[in-house]
């Protein structure tokens, strides 16, 4: 298989070449890895056409400017926190002695908020899969575990039978990092889960050890096919686009809504930094500023 990673020519190329074997060993996946080395050769590759009278922080920020007016400020926000990341560890290695990057400031950008999957779209996606079939039955499980667990679109396709325990309700997902981790959820969600176990009992291929089975014989579902179920019952809802993601963002919100424990929500979430408690139930942040409002009801004071 042809490696989809390119390296700059130099210096740079050779550097990254280390970088990627230490992503590696920190367990990135692959994704990431090719996300952060593609980063890399484009500033290198640009880096080593520019005039040597530049020192890296000048070269730097003139890259910074090149993705800007190229292309927009998210994608120029993604290129320095790669960078940032690629250089830090440069110090870390000991290879230099200061990152160039403290002497720059991020590109300002407010990403768009994420829509909210409610209370009330998320009964109407449930009243889709009404029916007993085996698809139903799945479907449903899907849909609520997506909605109890706000496990990721990959989590919760990569579950397999063993993933489940029943006894205490409880699943335990691979995320990033390749870390393991138990997510609870409720009694609703684990009645559609043992109604699909027991419809999943008669399919044909029940003896795969993926959860999820597709209709047709095709094998365990991928996260594909849990995009694609998303989508479609969320047409038959007649509620328009729905991702998965957009559940994450969701359980996010309502339990900061609901006052959870922020420290709880990180663990339950899969994250180590506190930076997407921020990140995710944003497009939300004025609904929960409204209710604090009035429950302080500041003004009622005088």
């Amino acid at each position: 298989m042809k490696d989809p990673i390119k390296y700059a020519p130099g210096e740079w190329g050779e550097l990254a070449r280390e970088w990627r074997r230490s992503l590696e060993a920190d367990n990135k996946s692959v994704r990431t890895v090719v996300i952060y080395l593609g980063v890399v050769y484009q500033a290198g590759a640009w880096a080593m056409a520019q005039d040597e009278q530049y020192g890296p922080t000048e070269t730097l920020r003139g890259y910074m400017k090149k993705v800007l007016d190229a292309t927009s400020a998210g994608n120029a926000h993604n290129h320095f926190r790669t960078l940032r990341t690629f250089f830090n560890w440069l110090v870390n290695e000991e290879e230099i002695d200061r990152s160039p990057m403290d002497r720059m400031k991020a590109p300002e950008y407010e990403p768009p908020p994420v829509p909210i999957l409610h209370v009330e779209k998320m009964s109407l996606l449930v009243a889709s899969c009404s029916g007993k079939d085996f698809a139903d039955r799945r479907d449903e499980a899907i849909l609520r575990l997506l909605w109890a667990s706000a496990g990721r679109r990959a989590e919760v396709a990569g579950l397999l039978l063993e993933s489940v325990d029943q006894d205490y309700d409880e699943v335990e997902v691979f995320g990033k990092g390749r870390k393991l981790r138990r997510i609870p959820y409720g009694a609703k969600t684990g009645r559609a889960i043992g109604r699909y176990l027991r419809a999943r009992r008669r399919h044909p291929q029940a003896a795969l050890p993926a959860l999820w089975l597709g209709s047709t014989g095709q094998g365990g579902l991928t996260d594909e096919g849990i995009r694609a179920i998303v989508e479609r019952r969320a047409k038959q809802a007649g509620i328009g686009h729905v991702h998965p993601h957009m559940f994450r963002h969701a359980f996010a919100h309502y339990w900061q809504l609901d006052g959870g424990n922020e420290n709880d929500l990180m663990r339950i979430m899969g994250w180590k930094s506190r930076e997407m408690l921020n990140r995710y139930g944003a497009s939300a942040a004025v609904a929960r500023a409204h209710k604090s409002a009035r429950a302080l009801a500041i003004g009622d004071r005088v």
